[in-house]
């Protein structure tokens, strides 16, 4: 229940907002084109915000460009209605303080997007690697250089760590908000390869795969593998329960197949969990494939 709580609440703040500010604009009636152009920042800046945030694999990956063409007629019917009156007038409080309000949410807002922006291109020395999926179209749900990108980050091994999930043909990464039956998921049962030439250097399979919203706690990894790719650690887990193709000891090769996406252990939905972490030190590793960033709302095509 309180996944679905969170699923509308997520519909709420990415659609039902931006659809709300679209409708503000679109009935926009400043007396001044520099009074219009502050309500205008204010609205770019908080949809920025939510375009950033937002889990769009939740949403609907497509819906937000609805919602951006929505915008965009509004913004320009807004425009024609204003472009011919003046930035000021002589009469009415100026417009510093006739906006203030305004101001205020333009620059709390256009501050949160930059520094919440910031987080999906900030590079440490990424390391590429081939995306360890294939067969479908994926994204990254949890992902990022800020802790409200990727609840990973605060954890001082999995800070560039990486979450990710299927899209449907639709779209979105389940049928449904947040169901129970796990074949409801579109990276349920997909196909996991090597990131990386390695040798096998850990690995557990045996473990249930988890009826949404339960989950295992106490077996966090889950059916996982660990591999050795030239001094990186590279981890791969939630593998769905006895699909697991190599052994410990075991070379392969980039592209192997692995084993196949579950949802054993801590894990609130299917998804494939991936971190690195430097073999010798224990740093973590970023993490990039085709030279992208896996970061928040990042999609690959495989």
């Amino acid at each position: 229940m309180i996944m679905q709580l969170m699923g509308i609440l997520m519909i709420v703040i990415c659609v039902g907002v931006p659809l709300a500010l679209t409708w503000r604009l679109w009935r926009l009636d400043q007396p001044t084109r520099s009074g219009w152009l502050i309500v205008v920042g204010e609205t770019l800046a908080f949809i920025a915000f939510i375009f950033i945030l937002g889990r769009w694999d939740v949403v609907g990956h497509y819906t937000r460009f609805i919602l951006l063409a929505l915008l965009a007629v509004a913004l320009a019917r807004s425009w024609r209605r204003h472009s011919a009156r003046p930035w000021k007038t002589p009469e009415g409080p100026g417009v510093w303080r006739g906006q203030w309000t305004n101001i205020l949410s333009l620059v709390a807002f256009g501050g949160a997007s930059v520094y919440l922006g910031a987080g999906l291109f900030v590079r440490d020395d990424p390391q590429e690697f081939a995306f360890p999926l294939r067969g479908g179209t994926f994204v990254v749900g949890q992902g990022g250089s800020r802790t409200l990108l990727n609840h990973h980050f605060s954890h001082p091994k999995q800070r560039h760590a990486a979450d990710i999930l299927a899209l449907n043909p639709a779209g979105f990464r389940a049928a449904g908000l947040h169901p129970s039956r796990l074949d409801r998921y579109a990276i349920w049962g997909a196909d996991v390869v090597s990131p990386c030439d390695g040798t096998v250097v850990d690995l557990r399979d045996g473990l249930p795969d988890q009826s949404p919203p339960r989950m295992d706690p106490e077996n966090a990894a889950g059916n996982h593998v660990v591999l050795d790719c030239a001094g990186t650690r590279v981890e791969l887990a939630h593998f769905r329960r006895s699909s697991i193709l190599v052994a410990e000891g075991q070379r392969i090769a980039t592209g192997d197949a692995i084993g196949e996406v579950g949802n054993s252990g801590n894990s609130s939905e299917p998804h494939l969990h991936m971190h690195a972490v430097d073999g010798r030190t224990g740093v973590p590793v970023q993490m990039s494939f085709d030279g992208k960033l896996a970061v928040r709302n990042s999609v690959f095509r495989r």
